[in-house]
């Protein structure tokens, strides 16, 4: 593990860089040529109708927030539809797995925990909690990219002093904070939220392993079947659903800002464990849809099939590396038929193999899928640039290359037409706030929305007169940058952050140097 965590004084702010990333080398990533891909034209699949498109909004420098019917409303299911408002609710959002705990640390002293597939494949984690402009830049930024709906791990957390609870029969409340801001912020943008409850794989979250783990049972599949180890796995959800958030003082159980529980991440667990966990979620919580963690993707199609008629079963979903046509189709028909909800949990958006991104989303939208979400969202940093990961699944808005600016604007399209929306051109990018000058090097942690950033200086003040010395020249890959025409003496600096569009937004603070 590379971990540098170096602590910054001014605006309690911090740098950072790790490697300590999560890994979907799980996912099969070949395309399996005996089935070829049909084109977009040749696919059976259920037609809908489009509302028309609502006129582009007036700028507005922070995303929309939620009025209060959305905010006050669950999301609920009629057949193999989900309703809003008693409106059809179809959306597109992304994965942003960390809102829980990060494996991108935040402090100059994060904890490590093991991870990998296996027991005999351990890597060191270092784990740490997002910070609450981490969490909010990453929500505005989903919003602004048109997400109505984000899954997380959030409440994925066993096993480590951070988590939610550290040991068996332990609980750590405080764990809580960063994962009630986010759903409060998430209220606040108008964003639902899909919850996994446990974790197939070895991350650093925790996962199935460590509910077996702690039971001294070297077979972490008997979490499915080890009555001891459903009774304590039941205690944890049962502490997850009743928790009060102490933003909103909304217990779980009651928050429409959560869609549906997850049973868990990529499960491949027996019928009769779904229907005895699924029964007793509902048991608890009455108000939330229930999802099944049994996922399918382009090879495995049959995963969730035994589980269609389990009653306390709301929505199934499919994860796909690459995207694959074909197999959606299947799975898609496969739930319809059993009048049952489809979304896509997770997919590849940054990939040449298997089917083109466009094909993939066009033939989304033209189906009966509610809800896609692409893997996964990563925010700005808190000091400058964008919190790093070495993986290619890592999305930056607007894009890092040419290529994933394009591809991100087919995401962003994609989202608003899910929902019968024109993509807006006039939203403001948000505030951009100047962290640290160091010689002529100016550091400023980004705005939601930036694409390119202008900087201005002043030799006679804070109250100017001000030069533009970088007329949209810097972009959150150029930070810290570097004032070559820099004078002697003392100046002072504010930026502010054009969007895609050139929609200017507001200043940032102004530093003196």
């Amino acid at each position: 593990m590379t971990l540098i965590a170096i602590l910054i004084a001014v605006a309690s702010c911090f740098w950072f860089v790790s490697d300590g990333n999560i890994h979907r080398t799980n996912v099969r990533q070949t395309i399996i040529a005996e089935n070829p891909t049909p084109s977009i034209n040749t696919l059976h699949v259920p037609k809908i109708s489009y509302p028309t498109p609502t006129p582009t909004p007036t700028p507005t420098a922070e995303p929309t927030a939620a009025t209060g019917t959305t905010q006050n409303t669950f999301v609920t299911r009629s057949g193999s539809s989900l309703l809003l408002n008693g409106q059809p609710f179809r959306f597109s959002g992304a994965d942003i797995y960390w809102l829980g705990l990060t494996d991108h640390p935040t402090t100059a002293n994060p904890i490590s925990v093991m991870s990998g597939p296996s027991r005999s494949s351990q890597t060191p984690n270092s784990v740490d909690y997002p910070t609450q402009f981490q969490i909010k830049d990453a929500l505005q930024t989903a919003q602004t990219m048109g997400a109505t709906v984000i899954r997380s791990f959030a409440v994925e957390s066993v096993g480590c002093s951070l988590c939610i609870e550290p040991n068996l029969g332990t609980f750590n409340n405080n764990a809580f904070n960063t994962i009630d801001y986010a759903i409060q912020q998430a209220r606040t943008y108008g964003i639902k939220l899909i919850l996994p409850l446990v974790d197939n794989w070895w991350y650093y979250t925790g996962g199935k392993h460590t509910f077996t783990a702690w039971e001294n049972d070297s077979n972490e599949n008997d979490f499915y079947t080890n009555v001891t180890v459903i009774a304590q796995f039941e205690a944890y959800v049962s502490h997850i659903l009743n928790h009060v958030n102490t933003y909103t003082g909304i217990a779980y159980k009651n928050d429409p800002t959560i869609m549906a529980w997850e049973t868990g991440n990529e499960l491949s667990a027996p019928s009769s464990w779904v229907q005895s966990i699924t029964t007793y979620i509902k048991g608890i919580d009455q108000n939330h849809l229930v999802m099944d963690g049994n996922y399918e993707q382009a090879d495995e199609l049959a995963n969730f099939l035994p589980d269609l008629n389990i009653k306390t079963v709301d929505i199934y979903t499919g994860h796909y590396y690459p995207p694959t046509i074909s197999a959606l189709q299947t799975e898609v028909n496969q739930v319809t038929n059993a009048q049952k909800v489809f979304i896509v949990g997770e997919y590849d958006w940054n990939t040449t193999q298997g089917d083109s991104l466009s094909n993939f989303l066009s033939s989304i939208s033209q189906s009966s899928v509610a809800g896609d979400m692409y893997w996964s969202l990563f925010p700005h940093d808190n000091n400058h640039g964008f919190v790093a990961n070495t993986e290619h699944f890592t999305l930056h808005y607007p894009g890092d290359t040419s290529d994933m600016q394009s591809r991100v604007s087919l995401l962003r399209t994609h989202a608003y037409r899910m929902q019968g929306l024109s993509v807006p051109t006039a939203t403001l990018p948000g505030i951009p706030y100047i962290t640290e000058i160091n010689g002529n090097a100016v550091s400023w942690r980004g705005a939601f929305g930036a694409d390119t950033y202008t900087v201005e200086r002043s030799t006679q003040g804070v109250n100017g007169p001000w030069t533009v010395i970088c007329n949209r020249c810097a972009t959150d890959l150029s930070t810290p940058w570097s004032d070559t025409t820099q004078p002697s003496g003392a100046v002072a600096y504010r930026v502010r952050a054009y969007s895609v569009s050139g929609i200017q937004g507001p200043y940032s603070n102004i530093y003196a140097h």
